[in-house]
């Protein structure tokens, strides 16, 4: 069901399929170039060779070195696709070198100019603080690379091309389950970094407005810094001490913050008695939503997105694909810049084994434990 519900939704010019990357430690940078390669050369465009995203002469393909810079491996899912990034590249016998910054956005602009050093001709990039990394992304244009965000930039940040979820749908999915209960009662949330610029915000608004017609009081709202659990777990233990079991919900931005609030419900007994939500389809959150004690997650990416991604901005690099191709998204210089749209899909106990099980995300023995 979830393969078929995204070949449809992809139909239309989206399912590509060419080159991409390869691995190192997860917090310092690494190249692995392909077999019999030659160490990376600058990024400046070759006097001869395919007219390319820019419209001047570029790399041919097995040339081509992809820089990645990843804003953290704290939740499973960027783990999970980062891998595939490197499993795409290493299959393709395209160069990759990467760094993770840890959700330091200031280490990371720095990291983004040293991969720009070692003469990448593409950098795929995501950070927590957008906007902290706009110089060294523009930076990066001048020097000539395809500068391509990971997510939507709205703008927040530079970029020349972009993909992802549409943040306001996904906001309102990850409250979608609950909201669709018309609940009443007292319920709080708790939502990611703000500092993550527009990206955020539109996950707030979408989550509210997926609650708009239930009854509810909200006790408590919460940012939480680098998205962390414990700070959640903290949230929600002020919450059931002033409200105990009269808290009906509570609605969390993210599966790793769902997870620090249902050990705090944990502790108190309300576990499954009090309503919880999150995104990311990380293991745990399938974990519990079969276990009864979350009720929804959003499975945004899983092993599709990050390879198609990937491939795709090889295609756009070698102009194979041109922006006529996609949607559009707007960079913080007012530029409307190519956006390759992907879509979510809400996971809930009655369509888990449809939605993350037959699509390869988990499998049954991981999911149920069995």
């Amino acid at each position: 069901m979830f393969k078929r519900f995204l070949a449809i939704t992809l139909a239309a010019g989206m399912l590509v399929s060419m080159g991409a990357c390869a691995s190192n430690d997860a917090a310092a940078a690494a190249s692995e170039p392909a077999a019999g390669s030659t160490a990376a050369s600058p990024a400046a465009a070759p006097a001869h060779g395919p007219v390319g995203w820019n419209g001047k002469p570029v790399k041919a393909k097995e040339d081509i070195v992809i820089g990645v810079s990843w804003k953290t491996q704290q939740e499973e899912r960027w783990v999970k696709e980062l891998d595939v990034i490197k499993q795409v590249c290493a299959e393709q016998g395209v160069e990759l070198i990467y760094q993770v910054a840890e959700n330091d956005a200031q280490k990371q602009a720095g990291q983004i100019e040293n991969l720009v050093a070692q003469g990448i001709d593409i950098l795929i990039a995501q950070c927590n603080e957008p906007g902290a990394i706009t110089n060294a992304m523009k930076a990066a244009h001048d020097e000539g690379v395809l500068v391509c965000y990971y997510e939507p930039v709205m703008g927040d940040t530079y970029a020349d091309f972009t993909g992802g979820n549409d943040f306001f749908e996904i906001g309102q999915l990850i409250t979608k389950a609950i909201g669709d209960m018309n609940i009443t009662g007292n319920v709080a949330y708790i939502y990611g970094d703000s500092t993550g610029g527009t990206g955020v915000v539109r996950f707030q608004e979408g989550m509210l407005d997926s609650m708009k017609n239930c009854d509810v009081t909200v006790v408590g709202e919460q940012w939480t810094t680098n998205w962390d659990p414990a700070a959640a777990m903290g949230y929600a233990e002020n919450w059931i001490a002033e409200y105990g079991d009269s808290l009906t919900a509570i609605l969390c931005m993210n599966d790793g913050m769902a997870g620090g609030a249902i050990q705090a419900l944990e502790g108190a007994g309300l576990a499954g008695k009090v309503l919880v939500c999150g995104q990311d389809c990380d293991l745990l959150a399938c974990q519990r939503i079969v276990q009864g004690t979350q009720v929804s997650t959003v499975a945004k990416a899983g092993s599709e997105y990050p390879r198609l991604f990937t491939e795709t901005v090889i295609q756009y690099y070698l102009g194979e694909k041109t922006a006529e191709d996609f949607g559009t998204d707007v960079n913080s210089d007012g530029q409307t810049i190519p956006f390759m749209s992907y879509p979510g899909v809400l996971v809930t106990k009655d369509n888990i084994d449809e939605t993350v099980i037959a699509a390869g995300l988990f499998t049954h023995e991981e999911v149920y434990g069995e």
